[in-house]
């Protein structure tokens, strides 16, 4: 990334002011993030297992084990794109013109996964095998390191800072969720499963991921880094790695973030890979009945992450965010433990999700929690460490995302799941199959949401932060 292409006024911030202000709020952290992960959301996740079971009809040891396989593989891409990142020197700034960079990318390794051949096994495996790592090792790492950082480096306001931590996790967890999972499973009982409708699946899927081209633009166009404009006015020099792994892990809360992160994510992506076949399985018997299923899960589901950003604000504001996270999240474990136990139930599933979906509200705090561990780390250590943080994040959300999907394949091929022929097709699961889907969906959530409650309880950053923001104002001020 050159600093003279960077200098072009056609590719300046449409952002000025020092302090965020509504248009940047708005596209900047919601809307261009949202439809990344609405393109996200759509081709990599659920559907894009069931492209492999029940569209190309695959299976075997070999497809089971490369999703993590690959994510172990998207580590090291991560740390390379993560010192990237953090060696940028752009008028820019150090992550917006990775974002920028990262929309092509998206939509072009994104229609790539589904253009399968239709060829041997061998042939289609080696196509898959490939599309899946430029994916999520190239692509999807690209805009994932330098999003996760767009909130630590909009500012050092901690008020501003929640604010736009609480937009771009609605726009990068509830929305999506809501228009992938109601609006999908209607596509998907349209065009159907089996080998016949795979030209159906990858034009839907092309168009989904194209969305991510104008996403990416909206994101860089409405964002601004005020950190990294601080640092180069100060001179401050990139930071090695080395320094920047040791400071990290000596510093107890940003483990503790990092921990609270991987669990999370390791258990809600169990919960949404698995959603699809549950709806489908434990709750119908059929990918039609399982189509109307996921519609009322998800409105149900998602209806308190809605609601839930007029009333958590507020929350936070009087008891802070570990109290709010610690509550919150005991009682989504809660409502997944009545999940877990309602069986085919349909009204008891239904409050149960209604119980959990109002309790994982915190989640919309979590970029403000990794927000304040990085400026804790700077506090004791005179320098930051966004470029190794931004690596670990990432490798935790593609890591998980493949370790969900290698555990769900694993249990599909262990337990004797029957695949469809058709969407219409009447199946009955075996027993074994039905609880793997139960547990996958709700009862992995239940354990995560119970530990992060309980690793809350020790988070006391935020009765630091006030001294920690007025010594950094200090600092900044002497250089």
């Amino acid at each position: 990334m050159k600093r003279d292409f960077f200098s072009s006024p056609l590719l300046n911030s449409r952002i000025r002011s020092e302090n965020t202000q509504r248009k940047e709020q708005i596209l900047g952290y919601f809307l261009g993030p949202c439809l990344v992960y609405m393109m996200y959301t759509g081709i990599a996740g659920t559907y894009l297992t069931q492209f492999y079971t029940d569209v190309l009809g695959l299976a075997g040891g070999l497809l089971t084990m490369m999703p993590l396989i690959s994510k172990l593989l998207s580590s090291v891409s991560s740390f390379l794109i993560g010192r990237m990142i953090d060696k940028t020197r752009t008028s820019q700034g150090k992550a917006r013109p990775w974002i920028l960079a990262s929309g092509i990318l998206l939509a072009v390794c994104g229609i790539l996964l589904y253009a399968v051949p239709k060829a041997s096994y061998t042939i289609q495996i080696a196509w898959i095998v490939v599309s899946y790592n430029l994916f999520f090792s190239l692509a999807f790492s690209t805009y994932s390191l330098s999003h996760s950082l767009m909130v630590p480096l909009s500012t050092r306001d901690t008020k501003q800072r929640d604010s736009l931590a609480m937009l771009t996790s609605t726009g990068t967890a509830m929305i999506p969720g809501m228009l992938a999972t109601i609006i999908m499973p209607l596509l998907i009982s349209k065009i159907g499963v089996g080998s016949g409708a795979q030209n159906s699946w990858l034009t839907i899927m092309s168009i989904l991921s194209i969305i991510a081209i104008p996403a990416t633009l909206i994101e860089y166009y409405f964002t601004r880094e005020r950190v990294t404009a601080e640092a180069a006015e100060t001179q401050e020099n990139s930071v090695s790695f080395g320094k920047q792994i040791t400071a990290c892990l000596k510093d107890k809360y940003w483990v503790m973030i990092i921990v609270f992160t991987l669990v999370l994510h390791l258990c809600n992506g169990l919960a949404t890979n698995s959603m699809l076949y549950y709806c489908n399985w434990v709750l119908g018997n059929s990918v039609e009945s399982g189509a109307a299923k996921q519609i009322l899960v998800n409105m149900i589901g998602q209806a308190p992450m809605g609601i839930g950003v007029v009333i958590l604000w507020p929350l936070v504001r009087k008891f802070g965010k570990r109290k709010v996270t610690v509550v919150g999240f005991a009682m989504a474990a809660v409502g997944a433990l009545v999940v877990l136990l309602a069986g085919n139930n349909m009204i008891a599933v239904l409050g149960g999700l209604l119980v959990k979906s109002t309790g994982a509200l915190p989640t919309y705090v979590m970029a403000a929690l990794l927000a304040e561990a990085l400026d804790h780390v700077e506090w004791k250590n005179g320098f930051r460490a966004d470029g190794f943080s931004a690596s670990v994040n990432s490798i935790i959300q593609t890591v998980v995302v493949g370790l969900a999907q290698t555990l769900l394949l694993s249990g599909i091929n262990a337990f004797g799941y029957i695949a469809p022929e058709s969407t219409a097709q009447i199946v009955h699961q075996p027993e074994a199959v039905q609880n793997f889907f139960r547990w996958c969906f709700a009862g992995m959530p239940m354990i995560g949401y119970a530990a992060c409650a309980i690793l809350m309880i020790f988070y006391n950053i935020e009765s630091e932060m006030q001294q920690i923001t007025t010594d950094l104002a200090k600092r900044k001020q002497k250089r």
